[in-house]
């Protein structure tokens, strides 16, 4: 059953991330040296809503070159700003023309100065660390969390789990009182570049509290509620694993139709009829879309409770 929740997992987490289909035919304008038609077809690929913040900063590299392709240049450094301010470790391919790569280079100096480097904590749950790491200039090569026992114990050392671009630290799960810590930001020589907290005045955050064992004679009905509790997460998870199931298995249909209406455009005689076909590969891709992100958070959420 493990093994079966595991190809579960893998397939439909990752549907959670499906091709923008605008985003595609944008590809195919820009190619074709339509840039006017790409920027039009990237205005609506921004707003499909199942895009991955990926997708979000292509979406947007892409729109600046079209936008200075046309002549647009304070369009395409608006582009580049919304950019920047979404991922500033974003940067365009390097084989790009020199105009494009100096107008990306404007931008990025105008929003943040040479060598700029800043640590924000961001909100997380009871016992864990999220820290954003902005980093225009590619200067962190890692990112560390330094946590003590206690007063006078010596510093040990976390390594950080990937989430969507930002840094996520687990503290330890086996302490009930504040654990101090401070996060640190080195360079690829190994030297602290930019540092959250510092060591002689810690941040602190509560680590999840474990269940105290029960004392000898306790007839409470703990263990009870325990077994009943864990009864539910199983059987909301299986729900969950077979919404995700239906959902994906829907998805893969519609994405199926939408290629068909697509080639029935292209196979259409008249404009009215390439039109109507067309709308509805467009509806289809997007229901589609819909549906696999649905299926990847429902597989996500059942395999969480599985695991809990």
């Amino acid at each position: 059953m493990r093994m079966w929740l595991a190809v579960v997992m893998t397939v439909f987490l990752g549907q959670t991330s499906p091709a923008n289909p605008y985003l595609e035919q944008a590809w195919g304008k820009y190619e074709s040296l339509h840039f006017a038609e790409a920027v039009e077809l990237l205005r609506l690929a921004e707003q499909v809503p199942t895009s991955t913040r990926a997708q979000r900063v292509g979406i947007l590299e892409l729109r600046a070159r079209c936008e200075l392709a046309e002549g647009r240049r304070a369009e395409a450094e608006e582009s580049y700003t919304r950019m920047l301010t979404l991922e500033p470790r974003a940067e365009p391919p390097g084989d790009l023309s020199p105009k494009i790569l100096e107008a990306f280079q404007a931008v990025k100096r105008g929003l943040f100065p040479s060598g700029y480097l800043a640590l924000k904590q961001l909100p997380s749950t009871e016992g864990l660390v999220r820290v954003e790491v902005v980093d225009p200039w590619h200067r962190v090569s890692e990112v560390v969390l330094r946590w003590s026992a206690g007063l006078g114990e010596d510093w040990r050392e976390a390594r950080a789990m990937p989430d969507d671009g930002r840094w996520l630290f687990e503290l330890p799960r086996d302490r009930s009182a504040p654990v101090p810590w401070h996060v640190v930001a080195r360079d690829a020589e190994g030297k602290e570049v930019a540092r959250l907290g510092e060591a002689e005045v810690p941040r602190a955050v509560v680590a999840p509290l474990l269940a105290p064992a029960p004392r000898p004679g306790d007839t409470s009905k703990a263990p009870v509620e325990v077994a009943a509790s864990s009864r539910l997460r199983a059987t909301l998870g299986w729900v969950a694993m077979g919404a995700a199931v239906v959902a994906g298995v829907s998805g893969a249909v519609l994405q199926v139709r939408s290629h068909e209406s697509r080639e029935a455009a292209e196979r259409a005689e008249w404009a009215r009829d390439a039109r109507r076909h067309s709308d509805r590969a467009r509806s289809q891709a997007g229901w589609a879309t819909g549906l696999f992100a649905v299926g990847g958070a429902a597989a996500l959420g059942g395999g969480v409770l599985f695991a809990w």
